[in-house]
């Protein structure tokens, strides 16, 4: 058996972060849901890309941990009860999700040893870039304002 070379609070860190994950891909399936049941179904797709990524990050984290002799536990995961009524409620929902994200993955890689934040760093970036490609989603979205077609027009670019 491997020796575990993760630290307690890495590895604490490192296990909330799992739980972030796995509570964001369920989030996007259920913004999913959400938008297929509104009839947006290119964000409908896109958010069930988005939820399998979230499932790719779970599993980076995963990795790590078991390279290091830790072994990562699947914790319970709150249900997901927003609900919806625009695309735009679903955009500004899964903003906020990323850029809360963005702030605990901030704070986390302060917190731990260099060899996990150097790994910590790669989660950094993947949440700069989704806040920013939310915050350019949401100005879209705005410019449409309520135009059906305009809204429209972007839920199929998302598709």
């Amino acid at each position: 058996m491997l020796k575990n070379l993760l630290s307690h609070k890495a590895g604490v860190i490192l296990q909330t972060a799992i739980g972030q994950e796995l509570y964001a891909s369920n989030l996007y399936k259920h913004l999913a849901n959400q938008c297929q049941r509104l009839g947006y179904f290119g964000a409908a797709n896109y958010f069930k890309k988005e939820s399998n990524d979230e499932l790719e990050h779970y599993q980076l984290i995963v990795d790590y941990m078991n390279d290091l002799g830790s072994v990562a536990e699947v914790p319970d995961i709150d249900g997901c009860d927003d609900k919806i009524s625009t695309l735009l409620d679903a955009v500004e929902r899964a903003y906020k999700a990323e850029v809360d994200l963005g702030k605990k993955y901030t704070t986390w890689h302060d917190q731990v040893d260099p060899m996990t934040a150097q790994f910590l760093l790669q989660f950094l970036e993947i949440q700069r870039k989704s806040i920013g490609e939310y915050g350019d989603l949401l100005s879209r979205l705005e410019i449409a304002d309520e135009n059906p077609a305009a809204i429209l027009i972007i839920d199929k670019e998302l598709g």
